[in-house]
């Protein structure tokens, strides 16, 4: 590993790096702090090549971002604007809750395109696996404080997260409500 990171002109001056948040481009130059980088002169004479020795395998998780001062929020941002500005790629994506299963990334040229039609655009996929977050038939929605559902029993009564009683026909004898 070495102490020097080599950042072009090129780069520098581009459309798409000055279009960077001061956060999107911190958080670049970390990803290019943990690249293994291998430089060589290639035969035909031309300008020394660096290569990505670990480009796919690089890790940043939240918890580390969050070590290093950013919020998990703040840090999500980062990486959607690298990624559509073309400066990531995600090689894998992390489990989300699977213990050892951190997303993984590579560093991309694909910004050298940056806002012309030849721009490859790209996305963090949505997490489609069933029963997370606040959706449809997931009764254990995240931080819900939800004490009974309502329904054609006039008896249950429906919270919502700031303890407010939304709706009730009849108070119950023994109220369920964990805010008062």
């Amino acid at each position: 590993m070495s102490d020097i990171i080599v950042i072009e002109r090129e780069l520098l001056r581009s459309a798409a790096f000055r279009q960077l948040n001061g956060t999107a481009k911190t958080v670049y130059f970390d990803f290019l702090m943990k690249c293994r980088v291998k430089t060589h002169k290639p035969k035909s004479g031309r300008k020394r090549e660096r290569v990505i020795l670990n480009n796919g395998e690089l890790e940043y998780t939240y918890s580390e971002a969050e070590k290093r001062g950013l919020p998990r929020a703040t840090f999500m941002r980062a990486i959607d604007t690298l990624i559509e500005h073309g400066f990531l790629d995600i090689s894998h994506s992390g489990g989300g809750g699977k213990k050892g299963d951190k997303s993984l990334y590579a560093i991309s040229d694909r910004w050298l395109l940056f806002g012309t039609e030849n721009f490859i655009p790209a996305k963090r996929s949505k997490d489609n696996r069933q029963g997370r977050g606040f959706q449809k038939g997931n009764v254990y929605g995240r931080k819900s404080s939800i004490i009974g559902v309502k329904n054609d029993n006039p008896n249950l009564i429906w919270w919502d997260l700031d303890c407010q009683k939304r709706q009730s026909k009849k108070k119950p004898q023994n109220s369920l409500n964990p805010c008062h």
